[in-house]
């Protein structure tokens, strides 16, 4: 039997967005913080695991090393591009003034750093160029990818044929 090595990838990656964006919707974001993300990363390792684990069973229960490196980063880059393309939606569409809350407080801390007129603007402005749905996508996929990377040697050293 031959898995679908991508079904792993898509459905780690939806997972992740759908439960970012239950949490906006639900109102959830300010109150589960950064364990929001945390958990994506649990559930972008538990996707990759999962993907590994069940190409060993399909091929009679024992992996190279090389062949679930190979699959897990398949599995973990698949899931961050899904992934950030389901925040970049929300980011543009669902919640496209995101921003304006962080540049108040950024501001606010410029201020109170002593920075004013010119210098304070340009600042203003290069915080504002990171504050994009784009910009924050971007960090995600190559946050994810890297972690992906990182996710997937460490579960094919787990999952594979001891010698």
């Amino acid at each position: 039997m031959k898995v679908n090595k991508t079904k792993h990838g898509l459905i780690t990656g939806l997972f992740c967005g759908v439960w970012i964006l239950g949490a906006d919707l639900l109102k959830l974001n300010d109150a589960l913080g950064r364990y929001l993300i945390l958990s994506c990363l649990i559930f972008i390792f538990g996707g990759i695991f999962w993907a590994i684990f069940d190409t060993r069973r399909s091929i009679g229960g024992e992996i190279e090393f090389k062949e679930a490196l190979k699959t897990g980063i398949s599995t973990g880059v698949l899931s961050a591009i899904i992934f950030s393309g389901v925040l970049f939606i929300h980011y543009k569409y669902m919640v496209p003034d995101f921003a304006d809350a962080i540049m108040i407080e950024v501001k606010e801390k410029l201020i109170n750093s002593g920075k004013s007129g010119e210098e304070l603007e340009q600042a203003l402005a290069m915080f504002r160029q990171d504050f994009t749905p784009t910009g924050q996508a971007g960090k995600t996929l190559l946050v994810s990818i890297f972690l992906s990377l990182f996710f997937a040697a460490i579960n094919a050293l787990i999952l594979c044929k001891k010698d």
